[in-house]
C-alpha cells in the first residue's frame, strides 16, 4: 500500500484537511472550523482534525499556513490571521498534537510548488504563481525550486510597490499591488459604483459578462494594474510563464484580461529588454495549498 500523509491547509475560517498518498491522490477530505484567537484555541482546532482522521495510519503531517514561514526550520515568524503567532516553533508544536513528523510552509508558496510539481508550471524550469484573493499571494519558482529568500519572505507579491511617493507618505494600501488588483480592492469599487453594500466578486463578474459599463471600467483598470505588475516582475525575473490562481481565477475572463493587457504592453514597447511571458490559469484551484504542502513535506523528510 502507498504511504499516506495527513495534509492541512490552515486558513482564517477553516482548517481543510486531507489524507493523501505520495502521488497527491486524495483518499479523504474534510474541514473543521479554525479558531485564530489564541495558541490554545488553534491547537484545539488541530486536535479536532486529529480526531477526525483517527482511523488512518499516516506517515507525517504536511501543513500549509499563512505568514512568513521558514520551512527548513519549521518556524513561523508571523501567522496572517493568527495574530497571536510570532516567532513560533509551529512544526514542533503542531506535530506534537499528532505525534508525527510535521512540516510547515507558506500557503502562497504551497500553491507555487504544487503548480511546479504537476500543474501549470510543470513543463518549465522557472515561473511564478499569482494567487489573487484578499491579497496577492503566490510564489516564484527558479530552477524547479520555490525561491524562499533569506527569511522566507520572497514572493510576497502583495507588497510589490506601484506608487513610490505614496509608500513614503505612509499610504501602503494604495501604494502596493494588492491595493490595485486584490479582490478586496476591486469588489468595493463595484459596490460603490452600484450602491451595493454587499457586493461580491460573483456580482462583479456577472455584471462584466452582461456588458455593464461600470464593471467593464473596473475590470479594464484591473487589467492595466495586473499587467503592469507582471511587466515590473518580468524586468527582474524574466520568467517564461505566470500562472494565475485564487478565487478570482475561476472566471476565465481573469486570465484572458491579463494576457491581453500583457500582449498590448509588449506591442506598445517592442524593444523591452526581456521576453514576453505566457499568462495561463493555474491547474489546481482550492486544492493547490494541500498539494503543495505535501510536496514540501516530501522534500523535507
Amino acid at each position: 500500500m502507498a504511504k499516506q500523509y495527513l495534509v492541512l491547509d490552515i486558513g482564517g475560517t477553516f482548517i481543510k484537511y486531507a489524507i493523501m498518498d505520495e502521488d497527491a491522490n486524495f483518499v479523504e477530505q474534510g474541514k473543521v472550523p479554525a479558531n485564530t484567537m489564541s495558541e490554545e484555541a488553534t491547537l484545539k482546532s488541530l486536535a479536532d482534525v486529529r480526531d477526525a482522521v483517527a482511523d488512518y495510519d499516516y506517515e507525517g503531517v504536511a501543513i500549509s499556513m499563512p505568514g512568513r514561514i521558514d520551512t527548513a526550520k519549521g518556524w513561523a515568524y508571523t501567522g496572517g490571521a493568527f495574530t497571536w503567532l510570532h516567532d513560533y516553533p509551529a512544526a514542533e508544536k503542531y506535530g506534537a498534537i499528532f505525534g508525527k513528523p510535521c512540516t510547515i510552509a507558506n500557503d502562497g508558496k504551497c500553491a507555487a510548488i504544487a503548480e511546479s510539481w504537476s500543474g501549470a508550471l510543470a513543463d518549465v524550469d522557472s515561473g511564478a504563481v499569482l494567487v489573487l484573493g484578499t491579497g496577492v499571494g503566490g510564489g516564484i519558482v527558479l530552477n524547479r525550486k520555490v525561491w524562499m529568500g533569506v527569511s522566507g519572505g520572497a514572493g510576497e507579491l502583495s507588497w510589490l510597490v506601484c506608487d513610490f511617493p505614496a509608500i513614503h507618505e505612509g499610504h501602503a494600501g494604495s501604494a502596493i499591488w494588492a491595493g490595485k488588483i486584490a479582490a478586496g480592492a476591486i469588489v468595493p469599487k463595484f459596490g460603490l459604483a452600484k450602491g451595493l453594500a454587499n457586493a461580491d466578486g460573483v456580482m462583479l463578474f456577472d455584471a462584466y459578462e452582461a456588458g455593464d459599463p461600470d464593471a467593464k471600467a473596473i475590470m479594464d483598470d484591473y487589467a492595466v494594474w495586473a499587467s503592469s505588475g507582471i511587466i515590473t516582475l518580468q524586468a527582474v525575473l524574466d520568467l517564461p510563464r505566470y500562472a494565475v490562481g485564487g478565487g478570482i481565477s475561476a472566471r476565465p475572463e481573469t486570465t484572458t484580461l491579463i494576457r491581453d493587457a500583457v500582449d498590448k504592453l509588449f506591442e506598445m514597447h517592442p524593444y523591452l529588454p526581456f521576453s514576453k511571458p505566457e499568462i495561463v490559469t493555474c491547474k489546481y484551484g482550492n486544492e493547490a495549498n494541500l498539494i503543495g504542502a505535501l510536496a514540501f513535506h516530501l522534500e523535507q523528510v
